[in-house]
């Protein structure tokens, strides 16, 4: 057997012991969503390679796949910012790359997908200039699994002595996946570990130990391969408690002016001219069907607010920034301290806005009034649905739907912009369900803009699994989630059907935004 075979049955017989379902193993095993844990106490230091004294650590952020007709962003990694700051403060040398930044005009197209950013092959004069020891690799979506390939393969053939570790939510939750995929996509393995979960601290603990050319076996989160022979799975267990132990993204290891120069960030209509994103929590216990972030963070946690504000002050005065948008999953879940921080960023002079989407039953109009006064110029409302029953039995999300008219003419009053969201073509779903929630949007509910997705079976989600076990769709199938078309429809409406219905509603939705408008405007003239 040779040894890419050899490896396949590791994994193989690794995935028979897990079982069908990853995310349920995933959830069963870390402390946020049970009460046992699988993870020895005790290190377990084996030689791995020869001491490196001074490891030198590459972080790189591959280029981004999407649908050619979806606006591409630009926006500073925070996941990679992080880790690189806790690399910096335990004084590990850390450069990073940003392949979208870096190569925001180059564009290579593969069907119905563009793939924009530094193509892998351009890392080569950039890695040949400095030998770096650890290559460290972020996912942020399954759609980008082949870029990671595509650069896991140039790095390994630039730098073959290498150690490339990659973490993200897919590698979080199916780590044996990230394996079995590589040596599909590559001629032989070319990840070495994957980190799971909060890479800050695990990050950190794992260049220390190669300092001395030892792995701990049972090191919190780790996966990989020792050699061809031996793998390592541990589960994730531990989450940080105290996120204001967290140093600031280290945003000073990105080529920033670059940013600020494209400036289309998250939210790509910015007001402000430098925009930065900011995480002031981490997690959300909601436990949406269709989301993965809430299982991969499900534990709010909350930075204290005299650490939120000196993060605010530290960009301002580095980088004179004017704009920050907020990735929080749930900005405003703990309505106490959401209060307190943004009463305390009235004196910032920043704008704000909320692209991540905002939960309607955590808001309220005194909120609202509070975000305005702070710098908020636009919200995001996610609704995801107007149907009662699809928001209950199918989304699992609390809405209250007569809320949210009072909260859309609170900011239509402070000149506040009201995106709405629709997550639509849930499975169990009807199309009449789906249409009077339409009709309801355009003559009950003045947003200023509304986005209609097509529910996709995100890996990491419950839906996902539940697809996966009734058939609907495949692992494949996921790599290639596009939320604007029905190639891969979960519910039973035609699929041609329901894109048609959202592009009309989108259509009259616009129509009447534009007759709204120049009624208002014969109004003022008057």
């Amino acid at each position: 057997m040779d040894k890419k075979n050899k490896k396949f049955k590791i994994l193989g017989r690794l995935n028979k012991d897990l079982g069908n379902n990853e995310l349920r193993n995933y959830l069963s095993n870390k402390n946020e969503t049970t009460v046992s844990s699988k993870l020895s106490n005790q290190s377990d230091l084996v030689n791995y390679k020869n001491a490196i004294k001074d490891p030198k650590v590459l972080l790189i952020g591959p280029p981004i796949t999407i649908p050619k007709y979806m606006q591409k962003r630009c926006i500073p990694p925070l996941g990679i910012g992080y880790v690189a700051a806790s690399l910096e403060k335990a004084n590990i040398d850390v450069s990073i790359v940003d392949c979208c930044v870096e190569g925001w005009d180059i564009e290579r197209y593969n069907g119905n997908l563009v793939t924009y950013g530094l193509p892998p092959k351009q890392l080569i004069d950039r890695l040949k200039k400095e030998k770096y020891d650890v290559i460290g690799l972020s996912v942020l979506f399954s759609t980008d699994l082949p870029n990671l390939y595509e650069t896991s393969k140039i790095v390994k053939k630039a730098l073959p002595d290498c150690t490339i570790v990659v973490g993200g939510l897919h590698p979080t939750i199916y780590p044996n996946e990230i394996f079995e995929l590589d040596l599909l996509y590559n001629d032989d393995r070319t990840v070495d570990f994957v980190i799971r979960g909060e890479g800050e601290d695990r990050f950190v603990n794992f260049i220390n130990l190669l300092k001395e050319g030892k792995i701990n076996k049972n090191a919190d989160g780790l996966v990989g391969f020792l050699n061809d022979e031996e793998f390592i799975f541990n589960h994730q267990v531990e989450t940080i408690e105290n996120i204001d132990e967290i140093p600031f993204p280290a945003f000073h290891l990105l080529p920033m002016e670059k940013y600020f120069k494209i400036n289309i960030p998250f939210s790509p209509v910015p007001q402000g001219e430098k925009v930065i994103p900011m995480l002031t929590t981490r997690g959300c216990p909601i436990g949406c069907t269709f989301c993965a972030n809430t299982n991969t963070w499900k534990k709010h946690r909350k930075r204290s607010i005299d650490n939120i504000i000196q993060e605010m002050e530290h960009w301002k005065n580095k980088y004179g920034i004017d704009e920050i948008q907020f990735a929080d999953d749930n900005l405003t879940f703990d309505m106490s301290h959401a209060m307190e921080k943004f009463d305390a960023m009235k004196g910032l002079d920043i704008l704000w806005c909320t692209p991540n989407g905002t939960m309607i039953n955590k808001l309220t109009e005194d909120m609202i009034q509070v975000m305005a006064d702070s710098g908020m110029y636009q919200i995001t409302l996610s609704l995801d649905s107007a149907n009662t029953r699809t928001l209950k039995e199918l989304h699992h999300k609390p809405v209250n739907l007569n809320s949210i008219p009072g909260l859309i003419d609170k900011c239509r009053e402070l000149g506040i912009f009201t995106h709405g969201t629709l997550v639509v073509g849930m499975p169990g779903e009807t199309m009449k369900e789906i249409e009077d929630g339409f009709e309801y949007v355009k003559n009950e509910l003045e947003f200023t803009s509304m986005s209609a997705f097509i529910a996709a079976a995100i890996p990491g989600s419950e839906l996902y699994h539940q697809m996966l076990d009734e058939g609907k769709i495949t692992k494949e199938d996921a790599r290639e989630i596009d939320t604007t078309k029905s190639k891969i429809c979960l519910s039973e409406i035609d699929p041609q059907k329901l894109e048609d219905s959202i592009n009309k509603f989108q259509s009259d939705f616009l129509e009447i935004v534009k007759i709204q408008k120049s009624i208002k405007e014969n109004i003022k003239s008057f």
